[in-house]
Parts: C-alpha cells; sequence; structure tokens
C-alpha cells in the first residue's frame, strides 16, 4: 500500500504529453468528480480559507525559482487511488449536475503568458504505472483558456478503462491556439487544483504545496465551487456562442492557418454595453410612431399602386395590338360618276375609351391623281359615303386661284364658268361627336381634272304643224352667252330658261312641208339637228262679189306702223310659265275667219272643187264676233303691256301685250280700254270691252302663229320653257 502510494506521488521529468483532444465545457462535474488523493499524513485543506498544517517532509531539493506569475507546472494523468471510495458518496449530486450542464469540449492548450518548464525529475521515484482511469480524471484538471471558438459538437463518451491515451504528435494540433482570458471565476477556481503531494516527501516541496483538486471540508464549500464554477461555464458558453457566430461569418475569408502556433488573437469579449445599450435605448415617440406607420403605409400602397400599373400596361398593350388597321373605316368618293382614290390618311383607332388611341397614318400619294376622263357637265356632283363625315372641298384653276371652298354637299349647285384644268382636294374628317369610342381623324383626296363641257342641246319638238311653234333647249354654257340657232326658220333666239337657254321657232301658215335642218351653236360645239314640218289643214271660202268678204281684214303686212315697230323687240323671261294661255273672252264666240283660211272672188268651180287658183286673201289671225255686243275680254296670260291706243279707223282701239321670249298677243278693234302702256298684267285680268268684231294675233317676232291653237292648249312647242 505504501509502495502504491508512493508511485503516485512521483512524477517524470517531463510528463507525457496526451493526445490532443477537444475539451468538454468545464462543468461542476469537472472539478466536483475528482476525488482527492488519500494520504495518510496528509490532511484536508480546511474550509472557508481555514489554513491546515502540513505534513511533515523530508528534506527538501534545491529547485528552480518558480515565476508564480506567469508559469504553471504542467499536469499529468494521475492514477486512481485506492483511498477514492471515501469521495465517492459526493459523485451523484455532482453527476446530476454534469447531466445538467451542456456538453461541450474545450481546448487544453496552455493559457498565453504562462511558460511551461520541466520539473526536477525525482530519481528516487520510479515511473508512475498505467492505471485505467476516465478520461475526465486523468486529463489536467486546470482549465486551460480556449482558442478561438469552434462550433458546438455532441459531448464524447470516456474513453473505456484501461485505455492508454496515445502520445500528441510534434505538430500542435488545430485546437492548440492562444486562448483568451479566463474569466475571474476560472482563475479562482484553478488555483484550487493542484497536484498531490507526495506522501513520502520525495517530491518537491513547491510540488507538494499545491492541492491536487477540489476538496472542500464540508458541504457549503462544495456548492459555493459549484455556483462559481457553474457561473464561470455560462460565461464561457456564451463568450464560446458568440465567437462562433463571428467566426462563421469570416471563415470563407480567412486563409487556413499555416503549419505551427498561430499568434494568439484577442479573446473575444461578451459586449454587455452593447446590451446595456439596447436595453437601454429609448421608445419611439407618438408622432414617430405615426410618422413610421404611416410610412410603412405608403410603402404597401406605393406597391399595391405599382402592381395595379403593371396589370394595366399589360391590359394596355395588349389592347394596343388589338387596335388594327382593318378597324379603319371605308369612305367612298366618286366625282362626276369617276370614284376617287385617298391619297393620304390619318385614323385614330381606340384603346382606352377616347384617352387613348393608337394612330395610323399615311401618304399614299404626294402628287394629285388625274382624272382620265373629262368633265362635260357644269355642275358635277360629288359624293361622299358614308354621308355623315364632315367634308371641305377647295377647287383652284391654272392660276392658282381659288373657284370654290365649301363642303361637297354645296358644291352641287355650283356651275363652271369656262373650261379648263382643275385641282381639287377633299378632305373628310371623322369627330368625337359621330360617336363615344369611334374612330377619329381625317382622310384626303387630291384630284385634278378637265372641265370640257359640251351643251346639251335638244330639240322639244321633233314633228310641228304649219301655224305652230317648236322649240329647241340648251344646257347650261360655260361663257354664259346664248347659243345661236341657224336655219330657214325665222326665230327671236336664245332666252333664259330654268337649266340653261331655250328658242321658240314659229312655224309660218305655209312653211315648206317636210324635214327642216336646224344648227345649234354653244361654247364653241356645234349641233345640227332636223326638224320635220307637216302640212295644217285650213279652209277657204269663195264669193261672188267683193263686197262679201270679211271685215274688217287685217293681213300679215296690214299692221300698222305703231304695232309693227314693236314686233322686232324680244322680251325677258317666259311670263306665260304660270298659268300658260285661255281665250279672251268668258263667254262663247264665233270665228267668221280663221288663222290660215283664204277668201276667193269670182273663182270657177273646177277650182274651188280643187281648192286651187289665184287672187284669194289668207288669214293669218283670227276674226271673233261675239255672242253679244261689247263683251268684256280679259287677258289671256300674263304679261306686259306695250301698247293700249286708239289708232283710228278699221284698227279701233288696239292693245299689244308681249309674253316674253317674243311672243306677243294684239288685238284690234276694242270699243275701250282697262289698261295702258307699261301696266303688267295677269292672266284673267279684264282688258277691255269688245265692239262687234275683234282681230286677235299672236305674232313671235314677225311671224304670225295661229292663236286658237295656243288658247286651247294644243301648241306643243308653248309647254317648254
Amino acid at each position: 500500500m505504501e509502495e502504491e502510494k508512493k508511485s503516485t506521488a512521483v512524477q517524470p521529468e517531463e510528463a507525457p504529453k496526451p493526445k490532443p483532444r477537444r475539451r468538454k465545457a468545464a462543468s461542476p462535474r469537472s472539478a466536483a468528480d475528482t476525488p482527492p488523493a488519500p494520504t495518510d499524513s496528509a490532511e484536508p485543506p480546511a474550509a472557508d480559507g481555514q489554513s491546515t498544517k502540513k505534513p511533515a517532509a523530508s528534506p527538501k531539493k534545491p529547485r528552480a525559482k518558480k515565476n508564480t506569475k506567469t508559469t504553471k507546472t504542467p499536469k499529468t494523468a494521475k492514477p486512481k487511488t485506492p483511498k477514492a471510495a471515501k469521495t465517492a458518496k459526493k459523485a451523484p449530486a455532482d453527476e446530476t449536475l454534469e447531466s445538467k450542464a451542456p456538453a461541450q469540449e474545450s481546448p487544453a492548450p496552455a493559457a498565453p503568458g504562462f511558460e511551461t518548464g520541466p520539473e526536477p525529475k525525482s530519481e528516487s521515484k520510479p515511473e508512475p504505472p498505467e492505471t485505467p482511469a476516465r478520461e475526465d480524471a486523468a486529463a489536467p484538471t486546470v482549465p486551460d483558456v480556449p482558442s478561438a471558438p469552434e462550433p458546438p459538437e455532441p459531448a464524447e463518451r470516456a474513453e473505456p478503462a484501461g485505455t492508454e491515451p496515445e502520445p500528441a504528435a510534434d505538430a500542435p494540433a488545430a485546437d492548440d491556439t492562444p486562448a483568451a482570458e479566463a474569466p475571474p471565476e476560472a482563475t479562482a477556481a484553478d488555483t484550487a487544483v493542484t497536484n498531490t503531494p507526495d506522501q513520502t516527501g520525495d517530491a518537491p516541496a513547491e510540488d507538494a504545496a499545491e492541492p491536487s483538486g477540489f476538496v472542500f471540508s464540508d458541504d457549503l464549500a462544495n456548492d459555493k465551487a459549484l455556483a462559481a464554477e457553474a457561473a464561470r461555464m455560462a460565461n464561457i458558453s456564451r463568450t464560446a456562442q458568440l465567437s462562433i457566430a463571428q467566426i462563421m461569418a469570416g471563415l470563407e475569408e480567412d486563409p487556413a492557418p499555416s503549419a505551427g502556433p498561430a499568434p494568439a488573437p484577442e479573446a473575444p469579449q461578451h459586449d454587455s454595453a452593447a446590451d446595456t445599450d439596447e436595453d437601454d435605448e429609448p421608445r419611439d415617440t407618438i408622432p414617430q410612431a405615426i410618422g413610421r406607420g404611416a410610412f410603412g403605409m405608403f410603402k404597401w400602397l406605393l406597391l399595391v399602386v405599382l402592381f395595379v400599373l403593371i396589370i394595366a400596361g399589360g391590359g394596355v398593350a395588349w389592347l394596343y395590338h388589338s387596335a388594327t388597321p382593318d378597324m379603319l373605316p371605308e369612305v367612298k368618293v366618286t366625282f362626276d360618276g369617276q370614284e376617287l382614290a385617298p391619297t393620304a390618311y390619318k385614323w385614330h383607332v381606340p384603346v382606352v375609351g377616347s384617352f387613348f388611341r393608337r394612330t395610323y397614318a399615311e401618304t399614299l400619294n404626294s402628287s394629285p391623281v388625274v382624272l382620265e376622263d373629262a368633265i362635260s357637265d357644269a355642275s358635277p356632283d360629288i359624293v361622299v359615303t358614308p354621308s355623315d363625315y364632315s367634308t371641305q372641298l377647295t377647287i383652284t384653276d391654272a392660276d392658282r386661284e381659288t373657284v370654290y371652298e365649301g363642303s361637297a354637299t354645296g358644291f352641287r349647285s355650283y356651275l363652271f364658268a369656262e373650261n379648263g384644268t382643275f385641282d381639287a382636294k377633299l378632305v373628310v374628317t371623322a369627330s368625337d361627336s359621330a360617336a363615344e369610342g369611334s374612330v377619329t381623324g381625317t382622310e384626303t383626296w387630291q384630284f385634278r381634272f378637265t372641265v370640257s363641257i359640251k351643251p346639251s342641246v335638244t330639240l322639244c319638238t321633233p314633228t310641228v304643224q304649219q301655224g305652230s311653234v317648236a322649240a329647241v333647249r340648251v344646257g347650261s354654257t360655260m361663257s354664259q352667252t346664248a347659243p345661236t340657232l341657224t336655219g330657214p326658220l325665222e326665230s327671236t333666239g336664245f332666252v333664259r330658261a330654268a337649266n340653261g337657254w331655250i328658242c321658240y321657232l314659229p312655224i309660218p301658215w305655209n312653211a315648206e312641208t317636210g324635214n327642216t335642218e336646224l344648227t345649234v351653236t354653244a361654247d364653241g360645239y356645234t349641233e345640227t339637228l332636223t326638224l320635220s314640218v307637216r302640212a295644217a289643214t285650213y279652209s277657204y271660202k269663195d264669193y261672188s262679189a267683193k263686197s262679201q268678204l270679211t271685215s274688217p281684214y287685217i293681213g300679215e303686212n296690214d299692221a300698222p306702223d305703231a304695232v309693227r315697230k314693236l314686233l322686232t323687240t324680244a322680251g325677258e323671261g317666259i311670263q306665260w310659265s304660270v298659268g300658260g294661255f285661255v281665250q279672251p273672252f268668258l263667254d262663247s264666240f264665233d270665228t267668221p275667219l280663221l288663222y290660215g283660211m283664204t277668201e276667193y272672188v269670182g273663182r270657177a268651180y273646177s277650182e274651188r272643187s280643187t281648192n286651187y287658183g289665184y287672187g284669194g286673201r289668207t288669214s293669218t289671225n283670227v276674226v271673233i264676233k261675239p255672242k253679244k255686243s261689247k263683251d268684256s275680254m280679259i287677258v289671256p296670260a300674263s304679261g306686259h303691256v306695250l301698247l293700249a291706243e286708239d289708232l283710228g279707223g278699221s284698227y279701233g282701239y288696239t292693245v299689244v301685250i308681249d309674253h316674253g321670249a317674243g311672243l306677243r298677243s294684239i288685238f284690234y278693234g276694242l270699243t275701250a280700254l282697262d289698261v295702258k302702256a307699261g301696266d303688267d298684267v295677269k292672266q284673267g285680268q279684264l282688258l277691255g270691252t269688245s265692239g262687234k268684231t275683234v282681230v286677235a294675233e299672236m305674232r313671235i317676232g314677225t311671224v304670225p302663229i295661229n292663236p286658237l291653237l295656243v288658247w286651247r292648249g294644243q301648241c306643243d312647242g308653248l309647254k317648254y320653257y
């Protein structure tokens, strides 16, 4: 027994280095579980700071001066002593504390600033035998300050008894880095861990002075040590956790450590001031909290608006691409029956109502389109389809002077004054007022046309009888000059009519029958017309004596000079166009002498039977005998009174009425007049009082026509005006 105790006290000259391992985090078990080495002569250390008497020792050997401030004797693994059973009764409490403490290993290199030198080797003590023990008991009890902390690893299970730790390699382990300063609690706990002094007294005095571990005299000291150790471990654990976070953030940036011991970094310390600052940070005031909330709400609303804008932008983009050229309106324009092609357009197709539109614009032709066919009408039509668009038409002549400017509808009443080349520009506009959300914009037509108007010439009465009237109509002329007519028939010329010009040709009672050619010239164009004249049926009378002839008789050449000079003038207008003609008497009357009737005196029977002979007189007027004397006469058609006076003799009161276009009514033999020269009279107005007989005559120019045909509406030529 004594030899076994001696063997435990012998220290080798240089303790073998244990295999470097990660050491668990210090816990109450690390100190409390180490049983004190039993000795026969030594007393247990006094509790609560009470001193104990040291056992007598053998003469001390000289030793090197110990620097208690900077050096610490390396500790070797001590075998379990046979007296360990004395402290076994405290193990359950310690193990309970160990189970509660987190299993964490801490590196076990020597603390920086302490130099470890070889202990004086005792020659009298043999090498201590290898005794199986737990790794926690064999490891040095002095906790070294951990080097740069690493992430916590699972606690290693204790090696089975009898396993001898392998010697450490020559190269320092990765965990052998300079450690940071230990907390004050750890320093106090470390000073209590010492090696058990040798019972025989062979060990040096300074070795014997150091206790071999935590040895307490009673439970109070043990509780204090445990509490101090627990506080130290908690502080170390907290420091390690903070260091781990810093190391993990810088692992990829720091280069791998090189072989050999690295310089000792400054130990990470818990920034208690930062915690204090965080705890003491002032709270936000109510305005600040409201402002922070408002700013957060603003950011949220901004995000919602941005999201809505993205969705709306996508929808608008889809609608924009859906507004294709197929949606453009189709406008059709024709000018004088010729369809025109547009030269440019600019349409706006609605995408989002009337706020956003897609524009289609193109210039198809920069120069005007030339029409192939010349315009032969003085008033050509221009038609725009659909008709609900607004239009603007501008026409200029060869000298760039505007001859028309207005709408296409107003152009219908325009007449070109002359032939020539003209440029036109038509702009069709569709505005928003047409329909909500409809296509708006303009389309333009520019064209050039030539006006080469050939006036229309029409023979209104292709066939006419003797004593009647033929009519020739000419359309509007560019030169605004009256057309001319030449031929065998006498006329007073063309007068203005509703749609151009008109000319009345009197056919004499003795006009040559058959076809008659008439030549009409208007605006430089000449056209030949063929008029067919047919013979009229006339009656005749034969008398044995001249006293039987009808009286009064006024022949074609018997008109007085006052009347003859009025026949050469042509009146303006066609006044009979309103109401036409009627008979001058309201009651019935007899006609002893008709138009075209011939009176013969002393003609032979054979001549009478064949109505052949000479010496007769033919009437060119009508002799009327009223039913009663002094019957009232009326105006047969509206006109202007040229003459109303008593010419004396067989003429009596004479009235000349101008009806226009060279047509005149002449009445001889009135006994009283109700009109005077210069009066404008209307059809049916009282003209005067007749005598026993009245001579009624109508002339166009100087050529007499049959008044009965006119009064009775049988003269077709006078129906055109």
